[in-house]
Order: C-alpha cells, then sequence, then structure tokens
C-alpha cells in the first residue's frame, strides 16, 4: 500500500513537471511564431544578458570549470562513489540516477530537435567558450544534473550525512546550471526546461525504487560474493 502511494505522488508530480516542459518547450520554439515578441522572452534575453555580462576573471575559471566538467566528469565519479561507498541505499541511489540519465540523454536531444530553438546571439567576446552547434532548448546540462540531484535528495537520505552529501550534489547541480548561462552557452530558460525535463523523468523512476531495486539486489549480491 504504501509503495503504491509513493509511485502515485511520484507520477503525479512528474505529470505536473512535465506539463510545465512542454508548456515552457511551446513557448521558447521559433516555430510559435504568435510568441516571438513575447514580454516573457525578452524577459528571458535580458536575464541572459545580466547574466553573461557580469564577468569576472576569478569567477569566469569557476564557471567554466563547472560548465567543462561538472557533468561528463563529476557526475560519473559521485555515481560511482554512492555505489561504492554508500552503502546500499547508495547502491540504490546510484542505479536510479544512472537509469534515468540514460533515458534522459536521447530525450534530450529529440527535444532539441523538435523545439529548434537557437543558441544565443551575442558578440564573440562574450563566449567564455566555443558555442555549441546543436539546438539550446532543453540545456543538456540541465537535464542531466537535475536528475542526479533530484535522485540523490530523493533517495539518498534518512541520516545527517546523507542528507548533507545530497545537498552538496544539489548546490553542484545548480552551480552548473548556472554556469551554462554565465559562459553564454544558454538562456535562462533553456535551464529552467532542462531541470524540469530532468527531474520530470527522474520522478518516474523514483517511483519505482522499489521495483528497480528487486531487480537490483540479486545482481548486486552476485557481484558481492565474488
Amino acid at each position: 500500500m504504501e509503495e503504491r502511494v509513493v509511485l502515485n505522488r511520484s507520477f503525479k508530480a512528474s505529470v505536473v513537471t512535465l506539463t510545465l516542459f512542454i508548456l515552457i518547450a511551446v513557448f521558447v520554439s521559433p516555430k510559435a511564431s504568435f510568441n516571438s515578441n513575447s514580454p516573457i522572452l525578452r524577459l528571458d534575453y535580458s536575464a541572459f544578458l545580466d547574466v553573461n555580462n557580469a564577468h569576472s576573471h576569478t569567477f569566469n575559471k569557476v564557471m567554466i570549470w563547472f560548465t567543462k566538467f561538472g557533468r561528463d566528469l563529476f557526475w560519473p565519479i559521485a555515481m560511482i562513489l554512492l555505489f561504492v561507498l554508500g552503502g546500499w541505499t547508495g547502491k540504490k541511489t546510484a542505479v536510479v540516477i544512472a537509469i534515468s540519465m540514460l533515458v534522459l540523454i536521447p530525450l534530450g536531444e529529440l527535444a532539441k530537435d523538435i523545439v529548434a530553438r537557437p543558441r544565443p546571439a551575442i558578440p564573440a567576446s562574450d563566449f567564455l567558450i566555443s558555442a555549441d552547434k546543436e539546438y539550446a532548448f532543453p540545456s543538456g546540462h540541465a537535464i542531466i544534473v537535475s536528475a542526479g540531484a533530484a535522485g540523490a535528495l530523493m533517495l539518498f537520505r534518512g541520516t545527517p550525512r546523507r542528507l548533507a552529501v545530497s545537498i552538496i550534489l544539489a548546490i553542484e547541480a545548480a552551480l552548473v546550471c548556472l554556469s551554462r548561462i554565465y559562459v553564454g552557452g544558454h538562456y535562462p530558460l533553456d535551464v529552467i526546461g532542462g531541470i524540469l525535463l530532468g527531474v520530470g523523468v527522474s520522478l518516474i523512476f523514483i517511483g519505482l525504487e522499489r521495483r528497480i531495486e528487486s531487480l537490483i539486489t540479486p545482481i548486486v549480491k552476485k557481484i558481492l560474493k565474488r
């Protein structure tokens, strides 16, 4: 009974989150020409310029690090450490996060092609790294790190130490998301869309945690016996 309640709550939250993602996707897509001059999009452009123009030499290096390594390097290491050092709860959390990310990678690419929002158009001197050639919405970095943060915050808790680890992971994810705007790679709504998609899909697998656990238990036991 408890499992069903958790599953229903997760699915309901996922539906709400993904619905918001779809609404923003429609709103920012150049295919929806009716909103091309809307106040919200003008605010999006303005907020992007405010963040992107607030560069400082020291902070530039920090943001470049987060945008280059905060997803592709940090999160694989974090999942391995959770799996190896986090006990059974860490193992479950790492597996749920990994499944979410594997599903989200192709979903994110598909969403980019469907929405087809161009990358920010700003002077080349304001880009701190080379501009990506793919479309902007949703942010791929935001998708992945937000899925990881959601999985950690929802599943890796129960003790002060676990909660502290999850909060650190969430803070890292937030800095990665901010870095994508700061270095010139995305508008704020691209990042918000990535967060909504990442969290929305992650909630589905968080709701299926018990079923995933029943599948991985015999596999982990076999590995540990070797």
